[in-house]
């Protein structure tokens, strides 16, 4: 079997289009299984933050009752009384 230079060099050139092509789905697969693991990890994340700003929400939800109460509660010692009480000025 006679083969030519330009033959021995296509054969070359092929196999080497082939051992590339492996190792760029082989790269392609590595970087896709970080993806996917840094999904996980921000999928995680955000669920503890959905349920920390919960929680805030929650505690917000009683300071604003609890302010409401007192705010009630000191109209009605006010008119009671007939003092008027006021907000401290802040310091400077």
């Amino acid at each position: 079997m006679d083969m030519s230079a330009i033959d021995v060099g296509t054969l070359i050139g092929l196999v080497g289009i082939f051992f590339k092509s492996l190792q760029d789905k082989a790269h392609a697969a590595e970087q896709l299984g970080r993806m996917k693991q840094q999904i996980k990890s921000l999928e995680t994340r955000a669920s503890a933050v959905d349920q920390k700003l919960g929680e805030i929400d929650d505690k917000l939800a009683r300071l604003i009752a609890s302010m409401t109460r007192l705010e009630t509660l000191l109209n009605q010692n006010q008119n009671q009384n007939n003092h008027v009480l006021q907000t401290p000025q802040p310091l400077r």
